[in-house]
């Protein structure tokens, strides 16, 4: 859709135009008049003129079809005023009105639901409600009741888009204290009509915008969300994001705020890491990474490659504290190679640490004519991205003209560190030199930065796979372990061979043929996790035992009311491996989510998991097992062999793939665990749970 007459009209009428410049409907027509709008219309059937400009009585009145229309009338009055709107032939409006889906009450959404079903039926780009506008720097326009947002304000190349309007007003100031300039402030409210991506489309190609800083709550369509984010990264714009909603009562109160059901936040991760976004921690980091982003573009150049800092300071604590930091946040600090530590320890008065990070010491009071020769002896590694120069108060203004000169001669970016506050930001602006004045945030900002800037595409092509599931009536929720397995095996999951039997005498014989010692499951679609109900037997050594077993587990199963029993299965128990689990999950938001971790008790006990959206390959599958924490009982932990990690990669891909190829029809996937031997051994799934969608309208064979 086309946003120009809502982001940048030509011509606008405020319908609930007042005279009192501090309303709501006030506010905008004092800041288009101060920026030199023209084409603006006061609709005011009380008022002969508001704010000196003639008033009409109604919308009809005014003299041409605008381009936009604010609507800053009750909510109530919303929607019949935008139905006399369209029939004028206005195509864009906004809603300042609160009083929908947000309230969590009946009333709102349905006043809600009735406004949607509005803009589905005509068309028009209706922005809210509940929204308090934007502000179009680039143009002189501005179309909200906030009062952060003013003309006169120079205009900048990052757009700031929130789905909160206080928050909107929060990280406007808070970047603006940081030197931050806008080409767009946006706040989008409800979404009733436009959706974030909405925006996100138009911003990308908007010439004045390099970046776009998010708060966000909860996305309405991720995979439209998915595709602006990754034509941001193709443009080499950087889209941030600070998504709210991570704990629970985060989520809780975004609920109760927006109207949204907050997403899982692993989903998120996975999201942005999928389309190139960085995701700030906090708010100030949010506007952190816009100043930097304007710091380290030089048309369209981005001058940090990545997170690892060199780093010059008058003290050896800070170097340490400013070192500690960069690594919690997951930044570098490289060791100088032998050559450079000897220029700088040629260069530095007196004895001193020249490794990574220097202490310059106490003697740059003396002299700092070294200064320049330093930093660019600690710039010289092509593995230092950033330096940073920790020079608090009056050091700084004593170094300054080395600093600068320095800074002239360099191609990498210079960011200092002034704790004292003292530091003159504009002089430093002006050199193209970075500041911030506390250890932490400069720390965070500069790795979540440069980890952006140096991430590639992670997007993974998908192939059409020609397999299919097999078929499966309608109605079913789940399969049996046996079916699951026979499912994945289709589709290159290596599963462990098992035996169905449905007698004593039948499981005696199957026990001789397949050996020991053997594992006994009872089989039942019914019942998804067998050990919290004594339904698995281990270690069975002969065909009395397996005999005994399949008496106990039937036994067990009859008992429990309501499911059905397939009988019960016989499979060799695998001795050594480690084991992991591999599922993939139906996010609301983004579609299909595939999670590692180590597999049995672990997964739930250290919550060491790693996330992507699928699809997934086998490289990508094995970069995740390789981010585990727990990767090290993987990698032969102390002197156990190593493990087939390439086996399990590629089991773990060929899982995807027979997710992508179920489609609807399924809910869930999990095999856990999947037991990787030792190298060269494999890896083989040893359960296997597929839970299906009983609503779904195709079998699964069509739905592939």
């Amino acid at each position: 859709m086309s946003l120009a007459a809502l982001l940048k009209p030509k011509s606008i009428a405020i319908i609930g135009a007042s005279d009192n410049k501090t309303r709501i409907g006030g506010v905008p027509m004092d800041l288009l008049l101060r920026a030199d709008f023209v084409r603006v219309y006061a609709v005011n059937p009380k008022n002969d003129t508001v704010q000196g400009k003639p008033a009409y009585k109604d919308i009809e009145s005014v003299p041409e079809v605008v381009d936009l229309a604010i609507v800053a009338v009750s909510a109530d009055a919303t929607l019949p005023m935008l139905e006399r709107c369209h029939a004028l032939g206005i195509k864009a409006a906004i809603a300042y009105a609160s009083g929908y889906a947000e309230t969590n009450e009946t009333e709102g959404v349905q006043r809600q639901d009735d406004l949607i079903a509005f803009t589905r039926r005509t068309g028009m780009n209706v922005a809210g409600p509940n929204c308090m506008g934007n502000a179009n720097f680039t143009d002189g326009i501005f179309t909200t009741f906030g009062q952060s947002f003013q003309p006169g304000e120079p205009a900048g190349n990052t757009a700031l888009l929130t789905q909160s309007g206080n928050m909107c007003a929060t990280v406007f100031r808070m970047a603006k204290r940081a030197g931050v300039t806008f080409s767009h402030v946006i706040n989008t409210g409800n979404e009733a009509s436009v959706e974030f991506s909405d925006y996100l489309d138009y911003l990308v190609d908007d010439p004045a915008t390099h970046a776009a800083v998010c708060y966000i709550e909860e996305l309405r369509d991720g995979r439209k969300f998915l595709d602006a984010a990754t034509r941001f990264r193709a443009a080499g714009k950087l889209l941030a994001v600070y998504k709210v909603g991570a704990s629970e009562k985060g989520a809780e109160a975004t609920r109760s705020h927006t109207a949204a059901l907050a997403g899982d936040s692993a989903a998120y991760d996975a999201a942005f890491a999928r389309a190139g976004v960085a995701r700030a921690s906090s708010l100030a980091e949010l506007a952190d990474l816009a100043y930097l982003h304007a710091l380290s573009t030089t048309s369209g150049t981005c001058r940090i490659g990545g997170s690892n800092c060199g780093v010059l300071s008058i003290s050896g604590a800070a170097g340490a504290i400013l070192a500690d930091a960069l690594a919690l946040a997951g930044g570098g600090t490289p060791t100088f190679p032998q050559a450079v530590q000897e220029g700088l320890a040629a260069q530095i008065p007196g004895h001193s640490m020249v490794s990574n990070p220097v202490d310059l010491t106490g003697n740059i009071v003396n002299s700092n004519t070294f200064l320049s020769e330093c930093i660019r002896l600690a710039l010289q590694p092509d593995e230092i991205d950033v330096l940073l120069l920790y020079l608090p108060g009056t050091f700084l203004t004593q170094a300054l003209d080395q600093v600068e000169k320095a800074a002239a001669e360099t191609g990498k970016t210079l960011i200092v560190i002034d704790t004292f506050a003292m530091a003159d930001q504009d002089r430093l602006a002006a050199h193209g030199i970075g500041y911030f004045d506390d250890f932490d945030r400069a720390a965070r900002a500069i790795s979540a930065y440069g980890n952006w800037c140096k991430a590639g595409d992670a997007a993974v092509t998908r192939t059409t796979s020609s397999v299919r599931w097999p078929m499966i009536e309608a109605g079913r929720e789940a399969l049996s372990e046996t079916e699951g397995k026979d499912a994945l095996a289709r589709f290159g999951v290596p599963v462990v061979t098992d035996k169905l039997v449905h007698d004593r005498a039948e499981a005696r014989r199957a026990a001789d043929a397949i050996g020991y010692p053997l594992v006994l499951k009872l089989v039942s679609p019914d019942v998804a996790h067998k050990t919290e109900y004594g339904l698995i037997r281990l270690g069975l050594n002969s065909a009395d035992a397996v005999a005994a077993a399949f008496d106990e587990v039937m036994a067990k199963a009859q008992s429990m009311a309501g499911i059905h029993i397939e009988g019960v299965t016989l499979e060799p128990m695998l001795a050594g491996g480690v084991e992991i689990l591999a599922g993939v999950t139906r996010d609301p938001v983004f579609g299909w989510m595939l999670t590692v971790g180590l597999g049995g008790v672990w997964t739930e006990l250290m919550k060491d998991v790693q996330h992507r959206l699928l699809p997934v390959d086998s490289a990508g599958a094995e970069t995740m097992l390789r981010s585990l924490k727990g990767f090290k009982l993987l990698d032969g932990y102390r002197g156990a062999p190593k493990a087939d990690v390439t086996a399990a990669a590629k089991a773990i891909a060929a899982l995807g793939e027979a997710v992508l190829a179920g489609g609807d029809a399924l809910r869930e996937v999990e095999i856990n665990p999947l037991l990787v031997m030792p190298d060269g051994r494999g890896a083989v799934a040893v359960d296997a749970l597929v839970l299906l969608n009983a609503s779904a309208p195709e079998t699964m064979e069509k739905a592939a």
